[in-house]
């Protein structure tokens, strides 16, 4: 049995040929399967009964470049029940790791009743989605859903928590159009852990316009301490874009009530200006 478990786990790791090009590692061949392996026995089993009974969410796809079919949910703007009226725009939202979507699209309902449609997808390889879990294909995949969203609204707004502001970092540095983007509590560098600098948050900069950056860091942050988020918050600072550092905020949907209350006002305020 034990020798059954080491071939299932070598085989898990190491992958197979059908793994599409754009799942190739980008941080060590095993180093990074590992760290997937690790990070997504912490992740949660899809519960769509979180969010059935809600008649303003519903299930929804994206195809990538290669094939693999992302899924996630839409919360539809409140002004896209009335007939001819089209949404404001979009909030594209990136998860930290091990979350998945049906786990946090009710906290945007803001963002919805201010006309806005809210997407949420689960990373390839979590959840409902296919494929395998690569930071190289995740970050690519999401400057693809960027690009689709940008041609169906007006207007976007981003927001990118943890490892999802690390996605959401690089697709903005690869001249990905929004119209303003929070990153919370993201990771300054990965390449202090073995995966090329071009992937840094900290190597995006500059960017055009950097006043429409809020970068959020919070010193209660017991996931990604202040050594691990500082870096991003002084060369996003430096570069222009606005900042907050709070001695009440810790990782993002990991807080107190107060706290968490607190974080979605700063969300809230930088995307939608109120």
């Amino acid at each position: 049995m034990r020798f059954g478990f080491i071939v299932a786990l070598l085989s898990g790791l190491l992958g197979t040929a059908h793994a599409s090009e754009r799942e190739a590692t980008l941080c060590g061949a095993l180093r990074e399967r590992l760290v997937f392996q690790l990070w997504s026995a912490h992740t949660p089993s899809p519960e769509p009964e979180r969010v059935s009974a809600h008649p303003d969410i519903s299930l929804t796809e994206f195809e990538t470049g290669d094939g693999r079919v992302l899924r996630g949910y839409r919360f539809a703007a409140t002004d896209d029940r009335i007939e001819g009226l089209d949404p404001r725009g979009y909030l594209l939202v990136t998860m930290g790791n091990a979350m998945i979507a049906d786990q946090v699209i009710g906290e945007f309902r803001e963002f919805a009743a201010a006309g806005y449609d809210v997407y949420i997808y689960d990373y390839r390889g979590y959840g409902l989605s296919e494929g395998r879990r690569r930071i190289g294909a995740i970050i690519q995949d999401y400057g693809e859903i960027i690009g689709q969203l940008d041609e169906d609204y007006a207007r976007g707004l981003l927001y990118g928590m943890s490892l999802g502001g690390l996605v959401m970092m690089n697709a903005i540095g690869n001249g990905a159009p929004f119209h303003a983007a929070v990153i919370d509590s993201a990771p300054s560098r990965l390449s202090d852990r073995g995966c090329p600098e071009r992937i840094d948050p900290v190597a995006q900069f500059p960017l055009d316009r950097p006043e429409r950056l809020l970068v959020i860091t919070g010193d209660r942050d017991t996931v990604l301490d202040e050594g691990m988020t500082g870096p991003l918050r002084e060369t996003a600072q430096r570069a222009g874009a606005r900042t907050t550092r709070s001695d009440q905020l810790g990782h993002p949907f990991m807080d107190g009530t107060q706290a968490h209350a607190l974080r979605l006002r700063l969300i809230r305020e930088h995307l939608l200006g109120r």
